[in-house]
């Protein structure tokens, strides 16, 4: 499993694994101005 597991990474990281990066950078931005939104009301 742990093998499975670095093989798909792998392959990720030659190939588009950047673009889930950016993906998880504009997550967590939204997940801060919800916040930010939340605790100002």
């Amino acid at each position: 499993m742990i093998n499975h597991t670095n093989g798909w990474m792998s392959g990720w990281m030659g190939g588009g694994m950047w673009i889930w990066t950016v993906i998880g950078v504009l997550v967590v931005v939204l997940l801060i101005v919800v916040i930010n939104k939340l605790s100002k009301k």
